[in-house]
């Protein structure tokens, strides 16, 4: 990762990342963590299992282990995905 995040981003990004790898398709929807991991552009593992770890006892995402090979996002993780992604921007007002 290019830039460190505080937790809170990471635990976001991580979300994003399920949402992305799964194509956006529905709630309980599996990804692999090796390819979430590669969409996170980090080597650290440590990280991605503790925010795993995080986001499971917050009821965002389901594993499959421990530590987990797969991970599928609840619809709370969904929820909380959308609501993280940026706004798209505003189209410019046409000119009078």
């Amino acid at each position: 990762m290019a830039t460190p995040q505080n937790p809170a981003q990471f635990l976001l990004s991580l979300l994003t990342a399920v949402r992305q790898v799964t194509g956006g398709r529905p709630a309980g929807t599996w990804a692999k963590v090796d390819k979430v991991q590669q969409k996170l552009g980090t080597d650290n593992r440590d990280a991605i299992d503790a925010a795993i770890r995080l986001a499971v006892a917050k009821n965002w995402m389901r594993g499959d282990g421990d530590p987990p090979a797969s991970i599928a996002l609840t619809v709370d993780g969904v929820k909380t995905a959308e609501a993280a992604r940026p706004a798209p921007p505003t189209p410019p007002a046409p000119a009078a």
